[in-house]
């Protein structure tokens, strides 16, 4: 395990989650029978699935006192059955799914037990937002340190692939030092953690600056507050949104995303009185594989990006937000390229993680600025099917948990012809989360020309 996987594992709190939540709405009824239904029909679509990547078989190797990254390594007793459920819905029960996601979100993984993946199905469902009658929900959960979003997306999709997908290419395995030999390698760490540190701190020397980020006036989702978690989501028609940012030349469905955050965010503080007056932001995680040689199972690196809630006029914010989005991508290129000096967090040794954590202040309560304003992950599947036991995917979903300081996060999937956008906040910054997805789905309106929004 690298650093930068192992922070999430280190850095983990009930502040700050690093669980990943894919979700996958399947239409049983147009499948080619009844679906799964048992846990001993998960447990066998499960055993069927484990060969195709080795983290459904790596169990976590960790070191007293972590005087050494930890390591994923073979657990060939690793039991399947015990990392699948099915839930069945009670009568009248339209909230399972959000209950559920809510739920598998907040509960960390007991690494003690085995690897760090679960799959949930929620069975025969009636009367759910978004999911066919009858249908299934398909939660893969699985752990930040281990795979990343886009990794997680590629599994996935070979999971749920119609026709027999192919295994990850196997990696040479790396031999776990033992504990001496661990113990030994701390001092030659740190002494590459200061060499690197000032390289990375003269680089700009070198004619490569680093990305630089500025302030934004905080708003009630920063500063500091216990866990609450809330969570909700909206679904859309994505050849709608194709179809309206087609009236924008050059914009992407990433920027429409971004523009109806934007949208609903300034308009929800409007309504309180709390918008500012200069712009906002929102981070966005950017896959770094196109631009590095890095074996780490994260590959992302965030990218800051100008909400430009200053700005009045729908259209014209659209336009800003894809010269930001172009802008922001261009940075993060020029600060990632693979001749560039290593960022220190990737020389870290084990034993200053900690340190480091203990030193980290939290946010203060009500703080003037804070260093972005809310989140977005947007995971594509693309147009190609999914399918579960023969039944189709006809939507999915994903949660982007709220961090400390961030207390709203936005998390975008798609699949085919359909796209949902999905809220996670801490319930004391965003007690009424209903009422913001009304106005997540009325950003849309704004935008599209062929919606008159001037009519009460």
């Amino acid at each position: 395990m690298t650093s930068r996987d192992a922070l999430n594992l280190y850095l983990e709190s009930p502040h700050t989650s690093a669980i990943l939540i894919h979700a996958f709405v399947v239409d049983v009824a147009a499948g080619p029978g009844t679906g799964l239904r048992t846990h001993a029909d998960a447990a066998a679509y499960a055993r069927s699935i484990v060969h195709l990547d080795p983290i459904f078989r790596q169990r976590l190797h960790r070191y007293p006192g972590d005087i050494h990254y930890p390591f994923w390594v073979d657990d060939p007793d690793a039991d399947v059955d015990s990392h699948v459920t099915v839930t069945h819905q009670q009568d009248g029960d339209v909230e399972i799914v959000r209950r559920r996601t809510v739920e598998l979100s907040r509960e960390f993984f007991d690494f003690t037990t085995g690897p760090a993946w679960q799959l949930h199905f929620l069975v025969d469902l009636h009367g759910v937002d978004g999911v066919p009658d009858g249908g299934t929900v398909m939660i893969a959960k699985f752990h930040h340190s281990a795979i990343d979003g886009v990794s997680a997306s590629d599994l996935i999709s070979r999971m749920l692939s119609p026709t027999p997908a192919e295994p990850r290419p196997e990696t040479a395995e790396v031999p776990v030092p033992g504990r001496v030999r661990a113990f030994s390698r701390v001092p030659a760490d740190l002494v590459r953690l200061a060499a690197v540190a000032v390289r990375w701190s003269t680089r700009s020397r070198a004619g490569t600056p680093p990305a630089s980020s500025t302030a934004v006036p905080a708003t009630r989702f920063n500063g500091d507050k216990e866990p609450d978690m809330s969570w909700d989501l909206a679904w859309f028609d994505l050849d709608r949104i194709r179809r309206v940012k087609s009236a924008y030349p050059g914009t992407t469905v990433n920027d429409m995303l971004t523009a109806i955050i934007s949208l609903a965010l300034s308009t929800y503080l409007e309504e309180r009185g709390e918008l500012p007056a200069s712009s906002l932001s929102i981070s966005m995680p950017m896959s770094t594989r196109s631009l590095t040689d890095a074996t780490t199972a994260n590959q992302l690196t965030p990218m800051m990006v100008d909400l430009h809630t200053d700005v009045r006029d729908p259209a014209e914010r659209l336009r800003k937000i894809h010269e930001s989005l172009v802008a922001a991508k261009e940075s993060v290129a020029r600060s990632t390229e693979r001749t560039g000096p290593p960022h220190p967090l990737g020389a870290l040794p084990s034993v200053v993680v900690p340190v480091i954590g203990a030193l980290t202040r939290a946010p203060s309560i009500d703080p003037a600025t804070a260093p972005v304003t809310t989140m977005l992950s947007n995971v594509s599947y693309g147009r190609g099917p999914l399918a579960l036991l023969g039944a189709p995917v006809v939507g999915c979903y994903g949660v982007l948990p709220a961090v400390r300081g961030v207390h709203l996060t936005h998390s975008a999937r798609s699949v085919g012809t359909s796209i949902s956008l999905s809220v996670a906040a801490n319930a004391q910054s965003l007690p009424d989360i209903e009422h913001y997805m009304d106005v997540v789905r009325h950003a849309l309106d704004l935008l599209d020309p062929d919606v008159d929004t001037t009519r009460a």
